[in-house]
């Protein structure tokens, strides 16, 4: 089993995936500094980069993103497996990371 560099957090976070000329949407449902997890029905090529927009509050954050792997879930109702992907984030903006470590405080209290 892969073991993680970082710990991944689970969130709920709203997504707009903005890929080539088209936006599509997502929820992250869990992250850390340098992935996150992307439930949604659009699929995407391993290796495609582009950028996602969460609002975790009043701030919009711009993540740019490369997926790592694909999972389909073979049941479209009634599963426990997420359809989505996971992504690695690359040159992380410093908001981005700001949030990371905000949650990852906030669970430790």
């Amino acid at each position: 089993m892969e073991k993680r560099a970082f710990e991944r957090l689970p969130v709920n976070l709203q997504a707009r995936l903005f890929y080539g000329n088209m936006v599509y949407s997502g929820t992250v449902t869990n992250l850390s500094e340098n992935g996150m997890f992307i439930s949604t029905k659009m699929g995407f090529a391993v290796e495609s980069v582009f950028v996602i927009v969460v609002r975790p509050g009043e701030n919009s954050l711009m993540v740019p993103i490369r997926v790592r792997r694909t999972v389909k879930s073979k049941y479209y109702f009634d599963s426990d497996v997420e359809s989505g992907m996971g992504v690695e984030v690359f040159n992380a903006p410093q908001d981005y990371l700001d949030y990371v470590y905000k949650c990852k405080s906030l669970r430790s209290h």
